[in-house]
């Protein structure tokens, strides 16, 4: 089981009309400081999950971070 913490890497992406676009790498905390755009979303911070593609919302990485 992986255990996320505030310096577990995510990769920031924005949806446009032309799919999805990735913004860059960066940790859960830097993430959560970006601005709150409902355009965002954030590769799972399971690197499994990621790496098979799952992405997750703002409020889903928050939860994240405070639950696990």
């Amino acid at each position: 089981m992986h255990t996320a913490g505030p310096e577990t890497i995510v990769e920031v992406s924005i949806d446009s009309a032309g799919g999805r676009r990735a913004l860059g790498i960066m940790s859960m905390r830097q993430a959560l400081d970006l601005p709150d755009l409902k355009r965002f979303t954030y590769t799972h911070p399971d690197p499994s999950k990621a790496a098979a593609g799952v992405v997750i919302s703002r409020e889903e990485l928050q939860s994240f971070l405070t639950c696990h």
